[in-house]
């Protein structure tokens, strides 16, 4: 039976379906035991799904140079 470790490392192959049958067969044993592992399976499956909707802008250079500013400012008063 796979850990809950494995699960974590491999729950984006198996959203994927990207893993051989028995690995699979071993996902689905230990999803239907472990409560916590089905929400992190259905989470990553979430956010996956939202990432791969959204739309990326590229920040404007005035926005840059105010990150840039908010930046120096932190570090400079330590």
């Amino acid at each position: 039976m796979l850990s809950c470790k494995q699960i974590v490392e491999h729950g984006s192959d198996y959203i994927e379906k990207d893993m051989g049958f028995w690995r699979k067969v071993e996902m689905k044993l230990h999803l239907m035991i472990c409560v916590h592992c089905r929400r992190y399976v259905r989470q990553l499956k979430r956010t996956i799904n939202m990432l791969s909707r959204g739309r990326y802008y590229a920040p404007s250079e005035e926005q840059v140079e105010q990150l840039k500013q908010q930046y120096q400012e932190v570090n400079g008063k330590r």
